[in-house]
């Protein structure tokens, strides 16, 4: 099942599954209207989209918060779809024709796949019980004439799939014959060059000239055309192609036309590019025509404005003097003004839209190697981008990971594992809240490295024991397991307890007998310590609050 794109819109589904029935049906129309309005290119706010369906203005949602349209328009779908099937709608009791999807292929003479890809593009969808009994996926019959009127220019090709005039068809079968025979093509290639060539579906042409070829057996023009590419052939064109060998000589040792090798690599591009998963974080200023030059213009912009300053740039340079010289140099890269920072964050973000949009836009029948460039270039100036946020601020994730530093830990290990974790952070980061990315990246470090601390120890025990229990064999000691484990456990108590002021130590050591294994009661601690009972159990629950939201819950319950 498909996935929200906007957490805000999956909670907005959520709350209107409660609504009384009448005002979600509205809500259900206010949304297929505002669908049908939305541009993928650009850019909406929450409180009005939130506005738009409920007729409430929300309180929570902060000043300015942005919804691409790209997403807004997969999301609204999807709320649609899944709102109404709360709602039991039967086709008997509704006055307006609904159609399933056999309907819409039959009636407006396009494929099933053809719908799902409108589907995506912002055909309103519902789902509704059948004369049958049985819940499917329909369309009211207006919103699919709503849809085809307002978008000409992307459903071209999938309609008209059985209206070919006969000197069309004439035309379709002469081609189709030549790339056959002549051209050694395969069935999947000739129908989408002939599709290219006359502005045809791929499907039109294919059912075309299989009707042809089951009315004259004898002519049949597929039986002329080549074998696809089998599955295993692929792979080894595939891999031939990514160790450089040229499309040319691939074709040869294959015996087949450069167009099917040419046609080989860009659908496994095209399927590679599709697994990528890219999230944005969306600005007005990505949506003006001039976007690109503007958001270069502002990287380059702070870049030499601080290239000028090289007082601060030496600061920027200087690398602490206790860092070890394996990490001296991840550790050289000037930090980020905060002006620098905005502007590539807003680099990073417009070439993951413009990634997003290209790729949403892509025909993949029809898609060629400077469609796929475009894609890619989009993708590499994304990480060049981020990757130099991740250089300036590695000394960071050195700093936070030495105090997470323990004996039996490697500082490269931590310092790996951070930097995953900064790259996370760098992702989700919205720059527009104001916020310096070294205050979000530090907590997201913390939390990280409290999570994936505790469980290196244990797989470091765990390890441990068992190289123990390999060489020693004959006397094993069953006894050495549990030691480490106590061990690991008093030095990280210990490491936690630091977090406390003295006073606080005190309570916890005493009541959970931590020094001498004697657990002391609250009215014992407070004869000890000068204090009542009850402010003794204060300071425990304060103490023991402190910890657990640094991530020690577990330890202190041991």
């Amino acid at each position: 099942m498909a996935k929200f794109r906007i957490d805000n819109l999956a909670a907005l589904a959520r709350q209107l599954s409660f609504t009384p029935n009448d005002t979600r049906a509205l809500q259900l129309n206010a949304a297929e209207e505002l669908l049908h309005s939305i541009d993928p290119g650009k850019a909406y706010p929450l409180d009005f989209v939130i506005f738009k369906i409920t007729g409430y203005h929300p309180r929570a949602t902060r000043v300015g918060e942005q919804l691409a349209g790209i997403a807004l328009q997969h999301d609204l779908g999807l709320l649609i779809e899944q709102v109404s099937q709360t709602l039991d709608l039967h086709t008997s009791l509704i006055a307006e024709p609904v159609l399933d999807i056999d309907d819409v292929t039959e009636r407006f003479n396009v494929t099933s796949k053809t719908i799902q890809r409108w589907r995506r593009k912002g055909l309103p969808a519902r789902r509704f019980v059948f004369g049958d009994g049985k819940r499917r996926v329909g369309f009211f019959l207006s919103s699919v004439e709503r849809f085809f009127a307002s978008h000409q220019d992307q459903v071209s090709r999938g309609t008209n799939f059985s209206q070919v005039a006969d000197a069309e068809r004439e035309d379709i079968l002469r081609r189709a014959r030549r790339l056959a025979t002549m051209c050694h093509c395969c069935v999947n290639e000739i129908s989408r060059r002939i599709a290219r060539k006359l502005n045809r579906s791929p499907a039109t042409i294919l059912h075309t000239i299989r009707k042809y070829d089951a009315e004259n057996p004898a002519a049949a023009i597929f039986a002329h055309a080549a074998a696809p590419i089998a599955d295993e052939e692929r792979v080894r064109i595939v891999r031939l192609f990514r160790r450089g060998v040229a499309i040319k000589t691939l074709a040869k040792r294959s015996c087949r036309p450069r167009s099917a090798i040419y046609r080989l690599v860009v659908e496994e591009k095209v399927a590679k590019l599709n697994k990528r998963k890219v999230k944005f974080i969306d600005d007005p200023l990505y949506h003006q025509t001039d976007a690109e030059e503007i958001v270069d213009a502002l990287a380059k912009a702070r870049a030499t404005i601080e290239g000028s300053a090289s007082a601060d740039e030496g600061q920027a340079l200087r690398v602490p003097r206790d860092v070890p010289t394996s990490l001296a140099s991840i550790c050289s890269a000037p930090l980020l003004t905060p002006a620098r920072e905005r502007a590539l964050f807003l680099k990073l973000n417009f070439h993951k839209m413009r990634f997003v949009t290209a790729r949403r836009k892509l025909e993949p029948d029809f898609a060629r190697a400077r469609d796929l460039n475009l894609l890619e270039s989009h993708l590499r100036k994304a990480a060049e981008t981020k990757n130099e946020i991740v250089r300036a601020n590695m000394r960071l994730v050195v700093s936070i990971a030495r105090k997470h530093l323990r004996p039996s830990l490697a500082l490269m290990e931590l310092v790996s594992d951070g930097t995953m974790t900064l790259m996370r952070a760098i992702d989700s980061f919205d720059v527009h809240r104001g916020h310096k990315f070294s205050t979000y990246a530090t907590l997201a470090l913390m939390k990280g490295f409290a999570r994936s601390v505790p469980q290196m120890l244990a797989n470091r025990a765990r390890g441990t024991s068992q190289e123990t229990e390999t060489t020693m064999v004959e006397v094993a000691d069953r006894r050495t397991p549990v030691a480490a484990e106590r061990f690991l456990v008093r030095e990280e108590v210990t490491h936690l307890l630091r977090q406390l002021d003295a006073r606080e130590r005190d309570v916890l050591r005493g009541h959970f007998g931590l020094d001498d294994g004697a657990a002391a009661t609250y009215e014992q601690l407070g004869e000890r310590l000068g204090l009542s009972k009850e402010r003794v159990r204060q300071i425990e629950q304060a103490a023991l609050a402190k910890l657990r939201g640094g991530g020690a819950g577990m330890i202190i319950r041991r």
